[in-house]
């Protein structure tokens, strides 16, 4: 009996405290906190899918306790550039209080989602909002939306009395479907005016390796090699250009064009890192600097004469950007080998070209040269002369004309003989013309050495 009344007591102070501890009705859900000060980002992109290579808006409104807020900065945060990049990084909201971001996706698709972050402040309060991105390449997509190919352009020069003779030219970016790209990328250029002479060559044909010194790593080192050629012994120094040209067989766009030398050995160790290196050997390239040393040969003096490239842009709208060879007068004529090359989140491209340095209009003359008709081979030095506009007049030093571009009169009884003929300048800016005469004095007592050339008649110098 004891026992039956124990249990009946124990019981019911267990339902008492059940019922101590809730309510007959479900425990209400707290409502969310305010927002702070009263703002709020409405109409807002809160996911993007990232799934092809273009740029993708981020739109939003700021409000305050449901009025717009025009006038206000906010701004993008971006917890890591692995992850793309934004146009800008502040933006005014306009008089509806709207405002947008332009996001481009990273080059290598991330394999997780990631988050950007719109933040507003007012000095007292700190609105933020998240973006998440989800990556999923779509291969079936036709764009890739970046730029896979450089192309450089000739488009004008001009003379300038206090800098020399400034050349005009552009760059394009395209895509693998020959587009415009959606995404900028930032372009250098360089040239090389004077050439680093390697085994008595200007130009290695065949010889050069480019590869990393630690495949392994990402982050590797990149070198370039000649097993024919120890770079120190031949003269190049650190901040020397190494530019690798596109030859049969050889033709992808990672390691094509400029490269800056950081150390110099038997080997080359270069400045920047890419992820997308193709290694390869037997490359064709050439380095040198700015500067150059034209004549100079039988004792005479050299000039020391200066060509460089100003500035360095990035792409605009049209795939385009614009830059400025600028040189002096003298070297009008002679051949540079000009290169640009883009880095986009570690995809390399790069374009190389050789490029004559231009004069504008009737830039270049020569006297007509009389020879008497002795019969037989005379010989005769001809001058070739710069005349640009804005300086004196400049010898062509160094520089190889067509053949074609001299002629004699009377051609029937003057002939030019090519053979017997030097067509390619000298220190002082001569050739030397050939001329079988047949001695008929009757007809003509001299022959008469002309020059039909301009710019067109230059020939390449390498």
């Amino acid at each position: 009996m004891k026992r039956k009344i124990l249990y009946t007591v124990m019981v019911a102070v267990s339902i008492l405290l059940t019922a101590c501890g809730s309510n007959s009705k479900k425990d209400p859900i707290p409502p969310p906190p305010p927002p702070p000060g009263g703002y709020v980002f409405a109409n807002f992109t809160s996911e993007l899918n990232i799934d092809e290579y273009k740029t993708y808006p981020i739109r939003f409104q700021l409000t305050k306790n449901g009025l717009v807020v025009p006038d206000a900065i906010v701004s993008m945060k971006v917890p890591d550039k692995s992850i793309g990049s934004i146009n800008t990084y502040t933006v005014t909201t306009d008089a509806n209080g709207k405002g947008a971001f332009t996001y481009t996706p990273p080059a290598v698709f991330p394999d997780k989602r990631e988050k950007l972050y719109v933040v507003f402040t007012d000095g007292n309060i700190t609105l933020q909002k998240a973006v998440t991105l989800t990556f999923d390449l779509n291969t079936d997509i036709p764009t890739d939306g970046r730029a896979t190919t450089l192309s450089i352009t000739y488009l004008t020069s001009e003379c300038d009395a206090s800098r020399g003779i400034i050349g005009h030219y552009a760059i394009h970016a395209v895509d693998r479907f020959s587009r415009v790209p959606v995404v900028d990328i930032p372009v250098r250029v360089s040239l090389v005016n004077g050439i680093t002479l390697i085994n008595n060559e200007k130009v290695q044909k065949g010889k050069g390796s480019i590869f990393y010194e630690n495949p392994s790593e990402v982050t590797s080192t990149i070198d370039f090699a000649d097993g024919s050629a120890d770079f120190s012994q031949a003269g190049v120094k650190e901040g020397d250009n190494l530019i690798i040209f596109p030859s049969q067989g050889r033709t992808d766009a990672s390691y094509i064009g400029g490269w800056d030398i950081k150390s110099v050995s038997d080997i080359l160790t270069l400045g920047e890192q890419y992820t997308n290196l193709v290694q390869d050997n037997t490359l064709t390239y050439m380095i040198g600097n700015e500067k150059r040393l034209l004549g100079g040969e039988n004792g005479a003096a050299g000039r020391l004469a200066t060509a460089h490239v100003e500035p360095n842009y990035t792409t605009d709208n049209n795939g385009y950007v614009y830059f400025d060879i600028v040189f002096d007068p003298i070297l009008a004529g002679h051949t540079v080998t000009v290169e640009a090359h883009g880095n986009e989140d570690g995809r390399r491209i790069g374009v190389a070209m050789k490029t004559g340095l231009r004069l504008e209009g009737d830039s270049f003359t020569a006297p007509d040269t009389e020879v008497p008709n002795a019969g037989g081979l005379v010989k005769a030095r001809i001058p070739i002369t710069i005349n640009p506009t804005c300086v004196g007049n400049q010898p062509l030093i160094d520089v190889p004309l067509s053949p074609g571009s001299f002629h004699a009169e009377p051609g029937k009884n003057c002939q030019i003989d090519h053979g017997e003929s030097d067509f390619h300048t000298d220190g002082y800016g001569t050739v030397v013309i050939a001329v079988n005469t047949d001695g008929n004095t009757t007809a003509t007592e001299n022959c008469t050495i002309k020059w039909d050339g301009d710019i067109s008649s230059l020939l390449y110098e390498y």
